[in-house]
């Protein structure tokens, strides 16, 4: 009769199952799945492994029975606190190093700002209503990808104060006195900027691909460059909306609109040469289509 070491083969198949599960964050990061970003969330959580690994060599000492001696208890301690730091890093644990870039703006209270722009090189734009306290936040999306740390630039204009989002591989005004760290294990999807309903906006979004949903949010006037969706709400008055790029505008149904320039509208608007239009002309949206751009309207319901 042969005799097998099964101790020997289950720790050994428990160390395969770590060897998997780095082989799985590493293929993620290639296929930009996740951020670079998560192996720094794991190094930080480091803590938390050494006291399962800890508990664990305790618990072996304690119980001396050839199950517990014999259990591959370090790898599979060793697996748990890999799930358990990816899973926070998906879950945006604040804290963590991946988190890092995220900004807040100044609380709504005594906030004065009535411009907002975002610059983008890379990566996705996504646009919504924030309920925090802040009047505005811009954090990074959980999925990999080329987009870097987002640096906010605060200025007073003659039209009052603006804020303008760039990346913190662009050029920074020579004027301003901040300097911007770079990482490049903060290498992101892209941005999630969240603004507060309480402000009247006007704003600049300009990116490779932009999912924009401002349907709660007042807007005085809007560009947008690049590609994607936009989702607008009832105007506060006559508001200009300038399109540079290739869009989907969504419009609640019946709202007055206007559009100057090449784009694709529902069968009950009025078209006349390069303009069509529903409603009281002037009374509501007015998009101008540059000449290189595209729009489609599409209606819904509220």
């Amino acid at each position: 009769m042969i005799a097998t070491d099964q101790p020997a083969k289950h720790r050994t198949g428990a160390w395969r199952l770590v060897g998997v599960a780095l082989s799985i964050l590493v293929l993620g990061i290639a296929i930009r799945f996740m951020s670079p970003a998560i192996f720094l969330d794991i190094a930080s959580l480091w803590p938390i492994g050494a006291v399962l690994m800890a508990v664990g060599w305790v618990v072996k000492k304690i119980w001396t029975g050839r199950a517990i001696a014999d259990a591959p208890v370090l790898p599979l301690l060793v697996f748990s606190w890999l799930v358990f730091s990816a899973s926070s890093y998906f879950a945006d644990l604040p804290g963590l190093p991946s988190s890092s870039a995220d900004l807040r703006g100044p609380p709504t209270d005594g906030s004065d700002f009535n411009s907002f722009a975002v610059e983008m090189k890379e990566g996705k734009l996504i646009v919504g209503e924030g309920a925090g306290p802040s009047i505005y936040q811009v954090d990074m999306t959980r999925r990999g990808g080329l987009a870097g740390i987002p640096v906010a630039l605060e200025s007073v204009g003659e039209s009052g104060r603006q804020i303008r989002v760039i990346d913190a591989r662009e050029p920074l005004p020579p004027d301003l006195d901040i300097s911007v760290r770079d990482s490049g294990w903060l290498r992101f999807g892209g941005w999630e900027v969240r603004l507060h309903s309480q402000p009247t906006w006007s704003l600049t979004l300009s990116a490779p691909e932009i999912s924009a949903d401002l349907q709660n949010i007042e807007i005085t006037a809007l560009t947008i460059g690049g590609k994607g969706n936009v989702r607008v709400g009832e105007p506060v008055g006559p508001v200009e909306v300038a399109v540079n790029g290739s869009f989907t505008i969504e419009v609640p149904v019946e709202t007055p609109m206007e559009v100057t320039g090449a784009a694709i509208v529902p069968e009950d608007w009025r078209v006349e040469e390069d303009m069509a239009w529903i409603g009281e002309r002037g009374a509501g949206w007015h998009l101008v289509v540059s000449d290189e751009g595209s729009a489609q309207i599409v209606t819904f319901t509220r």
